[in-house]
């Protein structure tokens, strides 16, 4: 499939006889987004938070959304609607089913539609009352659509390591099936012995943990877009290195770890570099692993992308148990439009087998849906 020079998602067209899955495959997308309701944080954080609650809505008279706290913007100011929102389906779940249903897709995991902006606030405790402003407010904004679309919550215990077990807890009372923590926030090592409390409260929760790509700032001025884009859409061999060689997934093998809106090629080159490390720097390396690097990839990682046909081709390295593919809808990389052609594609690149693994029956088996 050649993609070339594609419009943005706002002004693509559904398709009017998207490819449909052979009789027993589904098709999930394991990332869509949704948005924020306006004045989500001004409204529902507690009262010794007004003062500071960050400013959020669309203002559809400058066509932006307007992302405000401690005084700054969180977001790029000028680059307007169709590249910040999308389609209206963010705004709107009955719109997303909608086009959902036009590329015969089943169910979806929805992922934070600006969230990861207060990854930077400097208040923590501020950022923590955001968290909980939103995982509440999430279960009841998908509840007339919980039969077909999924709410990730968010772990903020990364900052406070021992309420881990607590706020688990109260996510799965919540009634989510999935959980998710920024992949590099400010200060936090993912390999820090410190951070024992959460990957233990999160494999006794059953629940998998979502890294989710973001939009980082690395580059200003000339080329600063495409140059930043490429940096946020690969940026896990760090942390998946981290989660490895700290011994966090050997210590922990009910802990399952998927990383979203990435690629999956990078995992093949890792993990033969990974491999080639336990090879010849094995007699040093502390902790020591109880199994090879590939051998946690297998039994407890998963990537989750959209595009990606390298990846594809080295299904036998990364493995056909260990890939989801996901829309990303509605953002401008997201596969609207052209979503059916290019599982069907897919499917005849991997076979049926692994072919209906990847369009859905991971994803529906990973988190039971």
């Amino acid at each position: 499939m050649k993609l070339n020079d594609l419009p943005l998602p706002v002004d693509r067209v559904a398709p009017a006889n998207s490819w449909k899955p052979p009789a027993g495959a589904r098709i999930v997308s394991s990332d869509n987004h949704n948005m924020e309701v306006d004045h989500l944080y001004e409204e529902r954080l507690p009262a010794k938070w007004k003062d500071k609650a960050p400013v959020f809505y669309r203002d559809r008279k400058v066509e932006s959304v307007i992302f405000k706290a401690e005084g700054r913007d969180l977001l790029p100011q000028g680059t307007g609607d169709k590249i910040t929102i999308g389609r209206e389906g963010q705004f709107d779940p009955a719109l997303q089913l909608k086009d959902m249903d036009a590329e015969n897709i089943d169910s979806t995991m929805i992922f934070h539609g600006m969230f990861q902006s207060l990854n930077g606030l400097q208040d923590k405790e501020l950022y923590w009352a955001c968290v909980d402003v939103y995982n509440e407010w999430l279960v009841e904004y998908l509840k007339p659509y919980s039969k077909r679309m999924h709410g990730v919550a968010i772990l903020p215990s990364f900052l406070k390591p021992e309420t881990a077990g607590d706020y688990m807890q109260k996510i799965k009372q919540l009634g989510y099936k999935a959980v998710q923590m920024p992949h590099s926030p400010a200060g936090v090592r993912w390999n820090s012995k410190e951070l024992e409390p959460v990957w233990a409260a999160i494999e006794e929760s059953g629940l998998p943990l979502s890294f989710h790509a973001g939009a980082y700032k690395v580059f200003v001025g000339n080329g600063s877009m495409g140059a930043n884009l490429t940096a946020n859409l690969c940026p896990y061999r760090n942390l998946f290195g981290a989660l490895v060689f700290s011994g966090a997934l050997d210590r922990h093998p009910g802990l399952r770890v998927v990383f979203h809106e990435g690629g999956a090629a990078w995992v093949a080159q890792a993990l033969t570099d990974m491999e080639y490390i336990v090879a010849t720097f094995g007699t040093v390396l502390s902790p020591k692993l109880s199994k090879r690097p590939t051998e946690y990839w297998k039994k407890q990682c998963y990537a989750s992308f959209m595009v990606d046909p390298i990846a594809l081709r080295l299904v036998d390295v990364i493995g056909e148990d260990n890939i989801m593919w996901c829309s990303d809808y509605p953002h401008p990389e997201c596969t609207f439009g052209f979503t059916g052609e290019l599982l069907k594609e897919s499917c005849e690149t991997l076979g049926p087998v692994a072919g209906a693994k990847f369009i859905g029956g991971n994803a529906a088996k990973l988190w039971g849906i």
